[in-house]
C-alpha cells in the first residue's frame, strides 16, 4: 500500500509541476544470470533483444538540472542455444534457440543533469530509483510461480545519458540507460543447493518531447 501511494504522488506531482511531456521507445537488450550451486550451468546467458516503452513527464526545470518522471513497458529475459546431434545416417547437427522472457510496469524518477549548447544540444546525464511489477512472463518460470519463488516486483536505479536537439518548443533526442538492480528475479535454496536468477539490462531509445511552457 505504501508503495502503491509512493507512486500516486510522484504522478501527480510530475503532472501538477510537469513542463516538458516526454514519449520514448526502443529496444532492450538483456540476459539471463542463474546461479546454481554445485551445478556448471547458466541457461538463458544470451543477450535477448526486446522492447522499451515509456512516457513521461519533467518538471522542476533549472539551468544544469531537472527532474523526470516517467512510466512504461520493459521486456527483459534471454536466449539459449541447443545443440542437437542427429544420426540421419551420417552425424549432423542442428541449433535450436529458446528464449526466456520477463515484461514488467516500470516507474521511474530520474534526475538529469545538462548543459545546453548553442540553444539547441543539450547533452546530459541521469540517474534515478526505480520500481518495477512483473505483469507477465514466458512458460520457464511457471515452476518458480508455483512455489512461490518468483520476485513481482523489484528494485533499482538507472544510470544513463544520452542528447537531445531542441527547435522551437519540440525536444528530439536520444538516450541510453543501464538498469541496476537491488533484487533478484528469484532467490531460493533448499537441502541439496542454491540458485539466484537475476539478469543485465541495458536499453537504447528514442524520445520526442513537447515543452508546455517556453522560458527565455
Amino acid at each position: 500500500m505504501k508503495t502503491r501511494l509512493i507512486i500516486i504522488g510522484l504522478l501527480v506531482t510530475s503532472i501538477a509541476f510537469g513542463q516538458v511531456i516526454n514519449i520514448q521507445g526502443g529496444t532492450s537488450f538483456s540476459k539471463l544470470n542463474w546461479q546454481i550451486s554445485d551445478m556448471n550451468v547458466n541457461p538463458y546467458n544470451k543477450p535477448l533483444i526486446g522492447y522499451s516503452l515509456f512516457a513521461g513527464i519533467d518538471y522542476f526545470d533549472k539551468k544544469f538540472l531537472n527532474v523526470s518522471s516517467n512510466f512504461g513497458l520493459i521486456r527483459k529475459g534471454g536466449k539459449e542455444e541447443i545443440n542437437v546431434i542427429f544420426e540421419n545416417p551420417e552425424p549432423n547437427g542442428s541449433v535450436f534457440k529458446k528464449t526466456s522472457t520477463l515484461d514488467y510496469f516500470s516507474i521511474n524518477t530520474l534526475f538529469d543533469f545538462k548543459y545546453l549548447i548553442n540553444d539547441k544540444i543539450l547533452p546530459f546525464i541521469s540517474f534515478g530509483p526505480r520500481f518495477e511489477y512483473l505483469i507477465s512472463y514466458s512458460n520457464d518460470f511457471n515452476i518458480l510461480k508455483t512455489s512461490n519463488h518468483l520476485n513481482r516486483s523489484s528494485f533499482g536505479i538507472i544510470l544513463g545519458g544520452g542528447l537531445k536537439y531542441q527547435f522551437s518548443n519540440i525536444l528530439i533526442g536520444i538516450r541510453s540507460d543501464y538498469y541496476v538492480n537491488f533484487s533478484n528475479i528469484a532467490k531460493w535454496s533448499n537441502t541439496s543447493n542454491q540458485v539466484k536468477v537475476s539478469d543485465k539490462t541495458f536499453t537504447t531509445s528514442l524520445s520526442i518531447g513537447y515543452k508546455l511552457e517556453n522560458k527565455k
